[in-house]
């Protein structure tokens, strides 16, 4: 009888399947659903910051528009277009600061997506699941994208109401395209910035420095010629500089781009590179962590 009660006191296992299977894939993707939904939840219980989330873009783009106009004297601007050959200084602001919330996306949301858990108390409980760590860190970049969206679909619907803009119809769909490349890419560096985060704890310190470093670098309220000539070869490490000169070549009218190349061989190699080294080191720094017993310390 004691040898019974001995046997049954002891838990059963339950095998995981390893590996990369359709099992593993389905229940991975159901994982940063399940951390896209959760993240819902928690925002919507708190309507007030919700909406201000979501005019927050309105409310940045607006004073870097006006200070535009004011300085120009009107929406147009002949020493943008001896630039890039648009003189438009609304549309042209408006789709830098377009990308500017999804930028956010990777420094921010997915930065923060591990220094989130341990405000919550839930890391240890995520980590000794069989999920992967990378899915709650996609979870929060699923979150973060649909949210941008909602808030730049109002922030479109503002600017055209107020000043009007005018975009090439059929240049969405390449876009798009384009768009899509740049925030695979923007996706890998945001895992890099999550993995930081593990070992430097304060993840807004982190996520503030790579954000302006990213801002600075890319064309989003000027043009790429005016930087510095080694500033310009560094920006062409980031996937928001073909991506901007991508969608801008697309939508705005006689837009001449700033740099010359295929954009779209530009933003597949970046994603091949980022997702690779961000992933890596994502991985490297989980395994330094777990070693050392530094993933509970705050």
């Amino acid at each position: 009888m004691e040898k019974l009660h001995d046997r049954k006191s002891v838990p059963s296992k339950v095998a995981c399947p390893v590996g990369f299977t359709l099992t593993n894939l389905k229940a991975e993707l159901r994982a940063i659903w399940e951390c896209n939904i959760k993240e819902w939840k928690i925002e919507l219980a708190y309507p007030i910051s919700f909406v201000r989330a979501c005019v927050e873009p309105v409310i940045f783009l607006l004073p870097f528009l006006v200070f535009g106009l004011v300085l120009v004297g009107g929406p147009v601007s002949e020493t943008l277009k001896t630039l890039v050959n648009t003189s438009d200084i609304v549309t042209f602001t408006f789709s830098g600061y377009m990308i500017m919330g999804f930028i956010g996306t990777a420094v921010w949301a997915m930065g923060f997506s591990i220094r989130k858990e341990q405000w919550y108390g839930t890391l240890e409980s995520i980590y000794v699941t069989p999920t992967s760590r990378l899915s709650l860190v996609f979870g929060m970049a699923l979150h973060s994208i649909v949210h941008q969206s909602i808030g730049t679909i109002l922030e479109f619907g503002v600017i055209y109401a107020i000043f009007g803009f005018a975009l090439k119809i059929e240049g969405i769909l390449p876009a798009l395209v384009i768009f899509a490349l740049m925030m695979f890419a923007l996706s890998g560096f945001g895992v890099f910035i999550s993995a930081l985060t593990l070992i430097l704890k304060e993840g807004w310190i982190v996520s503030e420095g790579f954000h302006s470093i990213i801002m600075i670098l890319s064309p989003v309220a000027y043009p790429l010629l005016v930087l510095p000539n080694i500033a310009q070869q560094a920006s062409l490490l980031l996937p928001t500089t073909p991506g901007l000169i991508g969608m801008r070549t697309f939508l705005l009218q006689d837009y001449r781009p700033e740099i010359l190349g295929n954009v779209f061989l530009h933003l597949l190699a970046l994603d091949v590179a980022w997702m690779l080294f961000g992933v890596t080191i994502f991985y490297l720094t989980d395994i330094y962590i777990r070693k050392s017993g530094a993933l509970g310390k705050y």
